[in-house]
């Protein structure tokens, strides 16, 4: 769509072919939620101590999970699939939600610690590397589809979210979280020229876009309803001042000028 942005620091072209093993590449690297460990720098990875504090650091700042799941259990079939599972930290609320959960992703060292996480916890899931453009499933396949903060960072999103509708059984439920170009988020970003995935050194992500709820009704459409909710003023990434803020004023802001799009969407 004409009025995506890539990050702040690379200019690409979506179709080149080696962008999907450069993002792999990246999040190899950057591991999704290790922010939440920045104060815990003797964590060892992939121990339980590891996977208590991100879990439990997820419930605070994604306030709204609740009724992520709330809303998805209406779905016609208890069989759920995460699009760009990461480490399973939302699959596993999930699958302790009574979900038969399913997490795909494109980096094998996140599939790795999702598998980790399970074993830890004593839970039950299927774990498999790929692509969210391709998903290797048949049409109608699952009553749910969560996918959460993934796909702003593939090439196709358009692509990956028809993927999600194909996969879907009719009446099917998924709920997708991309990244909002109106918000103060976006806005620091842009002022401050920081990643947008918290980078410890090096390059942000080799793509981030950031839509308006025009985009996201656009690349919904054959979804018979598709409603978009705008949360999360900010989180971990400002640090204490997420902390100072009123809580009824964090609310209200999140609902104008939210970092999240949070997509509501059946078959």
């Amino acid at each position: 769509m004409k009025n995506r942005s890539l990050s702040l620091s690379r200019k690409r072209n979506d179709t080149d072919p080696q962008i999907l093993e450069e993002i792999a590449d990246f999040w190899t690297y950057q591991l999704n939620n290790e922010i939440y460990l920045r104060n815990h720098p003797h964590v060892v990875r992939g121990g339980k101590e590891y996977f208590d504090i991100i879990l439990s650091q997820r419930k605070k700042y994604i306030y709204y999970f609740e009724i992520m799941t709330r809303y998805l259990k209406g779905s016609p079939s208890s069989q759920l699939l995460e699009v760009g599972c990461g480490m399973g930290t939302d699959t596993i609320v999930f699958e302790k939600n009574g979900f038969n959960v399913t997490g795909i992703d494109l980096t094998p060292a996140h599939i790795t610690l999702a598998k980790r996480l399970f074993d830890i916890y004593n839970a039950r899931g299927f774990f498999i590397q790929g692509n969210a453009e391709k998903l290797p499933f048949p049409d109608n396949s699952f009553g749910s589809v969560y996918s959460f903060g993934v796909l702003h960072h593939t090439p196709k999103t358009q692509t990956a979210i028809k993927e999600i509708h194909r996969v879907l059984m009719p009446k099917g439920r998924a709920v997708i979280m991309l990244y909002n170009r109106r918000s103060l988020n976006n806005l620091a970003h842009i002022i401050t020229r920081k990643g947008f995935e918290n980078v410890k050194l090096g390059e942000d992500s080799p793509v981030t876009y950031r839509f308006s709820k025009a985009d996201v009704m656009k690349m919904c459409k054959d979804f018979n309803t598709c409603n978009v909710k705008t949360e999360y003023l900010f989180g971990a990434g400002w640090a204490k001042i997420y902390d100072y803020i009123p809580r009824p004023v964090f609310l209200i802001l999140s609902k104008l000028i939210g970092w999240h799009l949070v997509i509501f969407a059946q078959k």
